[in-house]
Formats: C-alpha cells, sequence, structure tokens
C-alpha cells in the first residue's frame, strides 16, 4: 500500500487524473489575456467598496455552481466547463466600466477566443457563452441549466451577512443572509 491509501488520501495516479481532469481551466487562468483582463477589473476595483470580481469571485462562483448542478442532479456539462463558466463569467466588467457595455455580452465576446485557444469543443464553448450571456438575469427567467447555476452562484457567492455595506447595495436583499452552498 502506497503512502498515505490507508489514510484515504489519493494515489499518485488518482492524483494526475485530478490534475489532468483540469488541465484546460489552468491553462485558462495561465493565459495572458485572462491575465490582462483581470489585472484591469483589479485596477479598475481598487477603490470600490461593494463586492469585488477578480479569482477569489470566480473560484468561489465556481465551487457553488459545480455544488448546486451536482445536487440538482443536473451535471450535463463537465466540471472543466462549469469551472471555465464561471472563471469567465466577469472578464468583461473592464469594458463595462470603461464603455456601459454590458458586463455580460462584453464577458461572452472576450471568452469565445479564450476557449478556442483551450480547445473546449463548440458544443461546449456554446453551454459556456450562453451561460455567461445568462448570468445577470434572474433564475425563474428560464434560463439554460449553467446560467440558472451561474445566476444563483453570483449572489451565493457574496458575504453580504457581514457586509457593512447592506444598505447601500442594489444587489442585497435579506435572503442573501442565508448561507445556501
Amino acid at each position: 500500500m502506497a503512502l498515505g491509501e490507508s489514510q484515504g488520501f489519493c494515489s499518485s495516479w488518482e492524483w494526475d487524473n485530478i490534475l489532468h481532469s483540469m488541465t484546460r481551466v489552468n491553462q485558462l487562468l495561465e493565459h495572458e489575456d485572462y491575465i490582462s483582463y483581470m489585472e484591469k477589473i483589479d485596477g479598475l476595483e481598487k477603490e470600490r467598496r461593494f463586492c469585488k470580481h477578480g479569482f477569489e469571485h470566480g473560484l468561489n462562483v465556481a465551487r457553488i455552481a459545480y455544488a448546486y448542478l451536482l445536487e440538482k442532479g443536473e451535471l450535463l456539462l463537465s466540471k472543466e466547463s462549469i469551472y471555465a463558466a464561471a472563471f469567465l463569467h466577469d472578464i468583461g466588467r473592464w469594458v463595462e466600466y470603461e464603455t456601459g457595455e454590458d458586463h455580460a455580452v462584453a464577458s461572452a465576446r472576450l471568452a469565445l477566443p479564450l476557449l478556442e485557444v483551450c480547445r473546449f469543443n463548440s458544443d461546449d464553448i456554446q453551454v459556456i457563452l450562453n451561460g455567461i450571456l445568462e448570468h445577470r438575469r434572474h433564475p425563474e427567467d428560464n434560463l439554460t441549466t449553467l446560467g440558472e447555476a451561474l445566476a444563483l452562484a453570483d449572489d451565493w457567492a457574496r458575504d453580504c451577512r457581514h457586509c457593512s455595506l447592506q444598505d447601500l447595495c442594489y444587489k442585497y436583499n435579506q435572503t442573501m443572509n442565508q448561507v445556501m452552498y
């Protein structure tokens, strides 16, 4: 028995499979355009008092959306595609700050070449782009499965319970004090 197996740790084969299952997401996160967009967002949100839209937000949205879809029994996309969508859903924020264009539209436009370079297939790309476009809409608006998961996770990823700006926030409502995931 290999070291750690008796304690419930992954074998080296299992660990390699876990790492390779997220190869395209890691390529995406290391892509120069993705990094550039996130740096622009970080710079433009430096003085922002409300929730920010950096890497941590994307990771929280990814984890919550994935858990939500698992629990709902509607895991029609790979974990990698769900995570990619979550990391990309706000990359157009800087465009919205600079031009006023809806960041969901800008994010989908900026995401397309990144998804292609990272070799997502055309069907997954279309689902991911639709989810990104829908992430700002209300979850009860007949959204795609991924759009619904992203919309819910986008709100549930925020720590509204401990926020001193609740009275000033346009997104805040009492239900956001509840732990959902």
